[in-house]
């Protein structure tokens, strides 16, 4: 059965079109409208069939399939979600799910992990609460990084969701514990270094390194508290890069506690009994909801191993 995404026509959008109401409501790309347009039954108002010029009146019922049915069938495999790194759903309704992600645990289906990813759980738990629904992930974390990431249920929240973020409306920050001291400050310091991908020869391994040349980068951020040869920060990114925060903390001296890749391994030995990942949680969200237009927040608590750094 298929699933959709209903409005109800206001008396200011009244005399607009179906594509102008989708364009401007609901944000939808030309991409998906002619998707939409071309799939029996893609565009309904008031239960019929309807074309894109269609004149909308004030009351009338738009609704449009929440999956783009050009799209290829979801191919996740489902795994056993008994055992291993779980995940905690932290909200859902039927557009989204917030989940706190372990450190640890894969995010898509890649390399060496095929079934035991946040994907393949998630499409797990969907089977048996909404088949019907997708996996629409907003956003990435790092293997080793903690914390929330956002999961559409259907296509239509997901490109909402992404047009959110790429205009700088989706509120995102995370907490690090960073090699040395950083005195405590209520004003926010800036890091802007272009990075580019660098592969090593020998081990294969890519690290992001500043490069005049590069992508451009910017990571801000806040010391909040230090402690004896670390500091705890918080951080939002003005753009999205592999490894960003993790390169750019490197770049100014002052690397994730634990990070095998950009960390000083003598500090990391120091804190090996407690911590064996790099020490960076995304902690907080906040967007607008892609159908309601509610505003959300959420807050992860801090994970153990980091919290018990803290004391």
């Amino acid at each position: 059965m298929s699933a959709y995404l209903a409005v109800e026509i206001t008396s200011e959008e009244a005399s607009r079109t179906v594509e102008q109401l989708l364009r401007r409501r609901l944000a939808l790309s030309g991409a998906r409208i002619r998707s939409l347009k071309f799939a029996p039954e893609g565009i309904l108002v008031n239960g019929k069939k309807a074309r894109t010029t269609t004149i909308l009146h004030a009351g009338d019922r738009v609704e449009v399939l929440r999956d783009d049915p050009a799209a290829r069938t979801e191919k996740l495999q489902p795994c056993e979600t008994d055992g291993g790194l779980q995940f905690l759903i932290v909200y859902e309704d039927d557009c989204l799910l917030v989940v706190n992600k372990p450190a640890g645990l894969v995010m898509h289906p890649a390399g060496g992990h095929r079934a035991d990813t946040l994907a393949n759980r998630l499409r797990a738990y969907l089977d048996e609460t909404a088949p019907a629904a997708r996996v629409h992930f907003v956003g990435r974390l790092d293997k080793d990084t903690s914390g929330l990431v956002v999961c559409a249920k259907n296509a239509a929240a997901a490109e909402k969701l992404r047009k959110e973020k790429a205009r700088g409306a989706f509120g995102k920050e995370y907490l690090a514990l960073v090699s040395g001291v950083l005195p405590a400050s209520s004003e926010e310091s800036a890091v802007c270094l272009p990075l580019s991908p660098v592969r090593d020869p020998e081990s294969r391994i890519v690290r992001m390194e500043p490069d005049p040349e590069g992508l451009p980068a910017q990571t801000f951020y806040t010391a909040l508290q230090n402690f004896s040869g670390y500091s705890l920060l918080r951080l939002r990114l003005g753009s999205g890069r592999t490894h960003q925060i993790r390169a750019h903390m490197a770049a100014i001296g002052h690397p994730l506690l634990g990070d095998p890749l950009y960390g000083d391994p003598a500090v990391n030995e120091r804190f090996s009994p407690l911590l064996s990942r790099h020490a960076l949680q995304a902690a907080s969200l906040s967007f607008v909801h892609p159908e309601s237009g509610l505003p959300l927040s959420f807050t992860a608590p801090m994970p153990e191993d980091m919290a018990a750094l803290l004391h």
